[in-house]
């Protein structure tokens, strides 16, 4: 008798009491929910080309998945609930003196708290293998659970365009100071050669060379006529007649430019000038000329990175495809009275029949 009363006992503070509370709050104090749901993908502006596992299992590209995770992510985050604050006022909304002591927000609790609550209100999901994102939001009101889902949109494309800014002007920057440091690189290199040619008193020393060797030869084939007349003349005029002498003297002078003319040109011959000869003027303007042309082509190759990085900024790099706009609902989806309330109604059963259970265990061993 003990023990049929004890059960039924039991089943009054276990099943019934509880079940009832639980069944009356769902029935008569439960506020309503509303829920909005709101699809997007994050696309670049550029098509991407798709790598070997893309084109094998249809997986999206590292750099999209990594694009959409920055979003939801986001979404989830501090940041993301003091923007959509300042923009909606949802803690008000969700702590209003129309919802139910459950589900209402205590204003006064701090933001961390606020962040726990928000993110039990929201769902955010990656849907594969397209890489769209559904994100569900849930309110007291179906006015306030639009907007706060076209608030959250509206910080995560701003999060979206704060990138590319923060991106392009990174791009923009470097590419800028690459720029100025190759324009000072090229004009030092042009300052370096213009200084050596007038220190030098040459232009272009690979054309006074070309001038140089063209005379010498001249003077060369002078000097094998003269020398072939003098040969000539030796056999019937005598060497020390007066046409003779003024012969070989012409002969010596020409030889004597010859040798300067040769001295100017390589160090090989140590003379006066030997220092200053056109062989060492011609390393020296083929070292500076080599350091103006790497300059120039490093220049060029900066204007031309500069030129890609402005037209890139032009263009988004990754913007938001939102393609379910935020509607207002018009029938409330939560709580799920008859689920939650026989949800748990049936745990408090089975809880009480296992209480019973061993009870009625624990009385047969004892007995």
């Amino acid at each position: 008798v003990a023990f049929r009363w004890m059960t039924i006992i039991t089943f009054w503070l276990m099943v019934c009491v509880p079940g009832a509370i639980v069944v009356g709050y769902y029935a008569f104090f439960a506020s309503d929910q509303y829920r909005v749901e709101v699809q997007f993908t994050v696309a670049g502006g550029e098509p991407i080309m798709a790598d070997g596992l893309t084109a094998i299992t249809g997986i999206p590209s590292i750099t999209i998945i990594q694009d959409v995770q920055i979003v939801t992510n986001f979404l989830q985050s501090r940041a993301a609930l003091e923007k959509i604050q300042a923009k909606v006022d949802i803690r008000s909304k969700y702590s209003g003196d129309d919802v139910d002591w459950f589900a209402r927000f205590n204003a006064k609790k701090p933001i961390e708290k606020f962040l726990r609550y928000w993110q039990s209100m929201i769902s955010v999901g990656i849907k594969m293998p397209g890489g769209i994102v559904d994100f569900r939001v849930r309110a007291f009101s179906p006015e306030d659970a639009r907007a706060i889902a076209q608030a959250a949109i509206e910080v995560s494309e701003e999060l979206v365009n704060d990138l590319n800014l923060r991106q392009n002007n990174d791009a923009m920057r470097n590419a800028e100071q690459d720029v100025e440091r190759a324009s000072k690189r090229l004009m030092q290199a042009r300052i370096a050669l213009e200084e050596a040619r007038n220190s030098a008193g040459i232009l272009d020393v690979s054309a006074t060379i070309d001038s140089l060797n063209t005379l010498i030869n001249e003077l060369r084939s002078g000097v094998l006529k003269m020398q072939q007349e003098y040969q000539t003349q030796l056999r019937v005029v005598s060497d020390a007649a007066p046409q003779m002498r003024n012969l070989r003297s012409r002969i010596e002078t020409t030889n004597a430019q010859i040798a300067e003319l040769e001295a100017r040109l390589t160090s090989t011959r140590r003379s006066a000038g030997a220092d200053n000869t056109l062989a060492l003027s011609m390393t020296r303007f083929a070292v500076l000329d080599l350091e103006r042309q790497i300059a120039e082509r490093l220049y060029a190759g900066a204007v031309s990175t500069m030129e890609v990085a402005r037209l890139t900024a032009e263009r988004k790099r990754m913007y938001l495809n939102t393609f379910v706009q935020p509607s207002l609902p018009q029938e409330a989806q939560y709580p799920r009275r008859i689920l939650f309330s026989t949800a748990i109604l049936a745990g408090l059963l089975a809880l009480w029949g296992l209480l019973v259970g061993l009870a009625s265990v624990v009385r047969n061993y004892m007995a």
